[in-house]
Parts: structure tokens; sequence; C-alpha cells
């Protein structure tokens, strides 16, 4: 694996948990009306992360949002808030994409394009067609815009033929649908330590890996590359870590069964320019699932 992948810009997304209550249908009159006051913030969210201005960004930045990019840059051991504009990754630009739904569900709401985004990378990047989900939180002010989420549709083929004719009702699903509500505002996390990274593959697994209480993740069949909230201290750190088995998919005739993988590393930043990250960590490949608590040293 390349362990320099581990390393996030400051500006990842965060994924907001889901929960399972129905999507509320709005009429098309009021769904036209969110639409428009949604696409509103994001365009002056775009031009606060463009013009670099701090002021606008916090009036359209959801305060979960907020928080949780602090905590980013500060497990990084970088400045805050002078890194907050430092990453090189710009707002996706949805001008030549179809906005395919509007969505809402209790305090959260999101907008749902299909195309092609351009994140302002390299020319010679190719971004395939897929799915841009613009996540949005509803507060006393109003609506505040707080994450994106980017899913490719190379390979996901009677979702990409169905959004390729303009049939978007698959959205309908809970899977696809806003999360509803927000989970507690997290905790300012401490410059740490040392600046950890935890890198976990959960294929055919729901994993959930909890480091010192501030640093939460969840992988349900994927990969999961990312910075330790709060860092690793020099001595003993905890890690608490629960892999279960999803539910086994009736195979079709002739399909084979896919091959089950869990195992999960921790790695720290190292000083070595050609070796960024050092793995102090390591379960072993195709560990049994279960639950486990792993005692790793930061000063390994």
């Amino acid at each position: 694996m390349r362990h320099s992948s581990i390393l996030l810009p400051a500006l990842t997304a965060l994924i907001l948990s889901c929960s399972i209550s129905p999507v509320h249908a709005a009429g098309p009159e009021s769904n036209e009306k969110l639409a428009h006051e949604l696409k509103q913030v994001f365009g002056k969210w775009s031009q606060a992360m463009k013009e670099k201005d701090r002021t606008l960004w916090e009036q359209t930045t959801a305060r979960y949002r907020q928080i949780g990019i602090r905590n980013m840059i500060v497990s990084q051991k970088k400045n805050w808030p002078g890194a907050l504009f430092e990453s090189p990754v710009s707002p996706p630009d949805v001008s030549d994409m179809q906005l395919a739904r509007t969505m809402v569900k209790g305090v959260t709401a999101q907008l749902v394009y299909f195309g092609r985004p351009d994140f302002g990378v390299e020319e010679d990047t190719e971004v395939p067609d897929g799915l841009l989900f613009l996540m949005f939180i509803k507060e006393k002010g109003g609506w505040k815009f707080s994450t994106s989420r980017f899913m490719s549709l190379n390979g996901a083929g009677e979702i990409a033929a169905a959004a390729q004719k303009g049939d978007y009702t698959f959205l309908d699903t809970a899977q696809f649908a806003p999360p509803g509500r927000v989970p507690p505002l997290p905790r300012l996390c401490p410059r740490p330590e040392i600046v950890g990274y935890i890198e976990i593959v959960s294929i055919g697994y729901q994993t959930h890996a909890n480091i010192a209480d501030r640093s939460q993740h969840t992988v349900i069949d994927n990969v999961h590359k990312a910075l330790i909230i709060g860092g690793l201290k020099a001595g003993i750190n905890q890690v608490f870590v629960e892999a279960k088995p999803l539910p086994v998919q009736q195979l079709e005739p002739g399909q084979k069964p896919r091959k089950q993988h869990f195992e999960f590393s921790i790695y720290r930043q190292s000083s070595q320019p050609d070796q960024p990250l050092k793995r102090i960590y390591h379960s072993g490949e195709n560990t049994e699932p279960g639950r486990f608590k792993v005692i790793v040293r930061g000063d390994s």
C-alpha cells in the first residue's frame, strides 16, 4: 500500500452519521425555493474559500464542520486559523452538472448533482461521471454548508445507466438520504505530541475504531485512511476496534463469493522525506473480526 496516500488535506470532507427516518417529500414549489436557497449558501461558501475570507466562511459554514476543520488542522500541528485556506483543493464547480435532486430530512438537506465536477485539479486528471452530494445543516441563522461527497459511478452499472437517462429514482433509497440529524458537536482537540494516521481495510465487514474518545472511524465494506484527531501521545495510546461481518449477499448463478479482508494499521508522522509515515502498529493481514483493545506506543 502507498502509505503516503494517507496524508489527507485539512479540508477532508466530514461524513455525518445516518439515521433511517423517511425523507421529507417537499412539494415542487417549496422544493424549488429550498434548492435556490441552498445554491446561494454554497455559492457564498465557495466565494469565501476562493477569496480566503474567514468572516464569510464562518457565516456560511455549519458549526459542526467548523469545529471538525479546526480539529483536523490542529491535529496536523498546523496553526489555527492561519492554515484554514492552505488546501490546494478548490470548491467543486457544478456549473456543468445536472441537478438531480433536492432532498431534506430534519435539520439536514442536500443538493445532488450528476456529471463531472471540476475540483480544480490537474488537467491530466480525469474525473469520472458520478454523483456529487452537497450537504447542509439548518442552524438558528438558517441553512449552512456542511460538506461534500463525490460518488464515482464507474462500475455502478444499473445506477450509472439510470442516471445517464435522467432517472434518479434510485436516490429514494435510505442509503442516499440526508442524515436527518447532526451528531453532538465534537470537543476541541489538543495539539498532539505526534501526528498520527489510521488505515483500516474492512472488505465484507463493518468496522468501528475509537482512539482516545475523540477520533472515531466507521468503515463499511471499504478501505479507510484518515488523520487521527488529537494525534498520538509519545507514550501509551489505547485503540479500540470492533469489526462485524456484513450479511451475506445472495449470489447470482455462477457468481463467486467475494473474499473478505480485515486488517488495520497505525502510523506516525516521520521526519524522513522519503518515508513521511512510519507504521508503528499492524494487526496482520486477514485478521479475524471481533473486538480488540490495542496498546500503541507513539514513540516506537
